[in-house]
């Protein structure tokens, strides 16, 4: 097990290797995730163990775990959301190399983009992201309704019609 003290990391090395990275980073501390969450406090531990698939591609396998506060997309309370993502990974070479794959691709382990100085945060950042949910709410709440007020009420208006009518009839609207 190595604790990894740079943010990039040679993927190829790491597959062939076999080694195990793990670690925590502050969600404050990722701009992108920090913009997705209520309020951008806890941590986000990641554990990434380096691996060739049974053909010999290099891959890894990323585990991530954090405590996180979304907001209710029903009553806007704060939500305590439970981060969990495990996924395999291949690596390829280049953007465009990923392209080109079919998009039925059957496979388990995940394409993403690799190299010799790829940026480990960036990549946690995107799958963290990946694993929150589309709308964020509670099991058990509801919506809040909003009330009609007195106070909301539009002012009183002519109807447009009646202004209509009066201007085709020559006469002023009131």
């Amino acid at each position: 097990m190595a604790a990894h003290p740079s943010r990039t990391c040679d993927v190829y090395e790491l597959a062939h290797q076999g080694q195990l990275i793990e670690g925590e980073l502050q969600v404050s501390e990722l701009p992108r995730l920090a913009a997705s969450v209520a309020t951008p406090t806890g941590t986000l531990k990641y554990s990434i163990t380096g691996r060739l698939d049974d053909r010999g591609r290099p891959g890894a396998s990323l585990h991530l775990n954090g405590d996180l506060t979304l907001e209710c997309q029903r009553c806007g309370v704060p939500l305590r959301f439970q981060l969990q993502r495990e996924g395999a990974f291949r690596f390829v070479a280049s953007e465009e190399e990923l392209n080109a794959l079919p998009l039925d691709d059957d496979e388990e382990a995940e394409a993403v983009v690799g190299g010799r100085n790829t940026d480990l945060v960036a990549w946690i950042e995107d799958e963290a992201i990946l694993s929150l949910p589309l709308v964020p709410r509670h099991e058990d709440c509801q919506p809040t309704l909003v009330e009609p007020s007195a106070e909301r009420e539009p002012p009183d208006r002519p109807n447009p019609f009646a202004v209509l009518a009066e201007l085709k009839g020559g006469r002023k609207p009131h």
